[in-house]
């Protein structure tokens, strides 16, 4: 059913070695298909949120939470890809292992599902002949990778770390344009981070907006967007710059 929650914390707390609270009181729900933006500066605590979602914490920092619904089944874009993949192993060979491991598939099967991964996601098809580095990949190329083996463990959530921050703006724009096309498709819910209200804005359907740590404002994307009740959100809305119009 599209209004079940497939993914919940409740009263979320993150602390790191000294007893610092490095994330307060967080309460996050994800209903399925749904779109959830984590935006606020950097150093807000969207991605030790995130991280804590799937269970990869940093060594040192510790959780408490009153409740969590927890989803098996996520996936993960990561913020920078040449360091998200491995550079010593070339990335056709790592797409494949996603599909073998998650996928419980045979090593001719995973070969053919990656092949058509390449084609669904616009990367060069002769990857899969002959395969090359991350290193020898463009910053665009990279990223798409990160989504065919996101998509390769058939997730019922993608969590996304800010992953066209590194882009330039005609990629990021392919790129979301991409992710929501496949969610479309595929009917994965989304939990995006990312500081840039502009992205939030045309992907999130809902957004949540993180200071210090904290959830400060939350509701539908057009009502924060339009009528904000913290000055901090305003503060980001105004940092939006807008295109200046020209003199003919």
């Amino acid at each position: 059913m599209e209004n079940d929650v497939v993914l919940e914390v409740k009263g979320l707390n993150l602390f790191n070695r000294a007893g610092d609270r490095l994330v307060e009181n967080v309460s996050l729900s994800l209903r399925a298909g749904e779109t959830l933006g984590l935006v606020g500066e950097s150093g807000s605590g969207k991605t030790l949120t995130l991280k804590s979602l799937i269970g990869l914490l940093p060594p040192g920092v510790s959780e408490t939470h009153e409740s969590r619904l927890d989803n098996p089944n996520c996936a993960m874009i990561f913020q920078n890809p040449l360091s998200a993949l491995d550079p010593l192993c070339p990335v056709f060979r790592q797409l494949c292992e996603v599909i073998a491991a998650r996928q419980g598939a045979d090593a001719q099967t995973a070969r053919a599902r990656a092949s058509q991964l390449l084609s669904r996601l616009s990367l060069p098809e002769e990857l899969a002949v002959r395969d090359r580095f991350p290193g020898s990949l463009s910053g665009g190329q990279c990223q798409r990778l990160l989504i065919a083996m996101a998509l390769a463990c058939r997730p019922d959530v993608l969590l996304c770390d800010e992953p066209t921050t590194a882009l330039d703006v005609t990629v990021q724009k392919q790129t979301i344009e991409l992710i929501r096309s496949l969610q479309r498709e595929l009917g994965f819910a989304i939990v995006f981070v990312t500081h840039n209200l502009a992205v939030a804005a045309q992907l999130c359907e809902r957004l949540a907006v993180m200071r210090q740590g904290r959830v400060i404002e939350s509701g539908p994307t057009r009502e924060v967007l339009t009528s904000p009740r913290e000055e901090y959100t305003r503060t980001l809305i105004g940092a939006v710059l807008p295109v200046p119009e020209m003199e003919a």
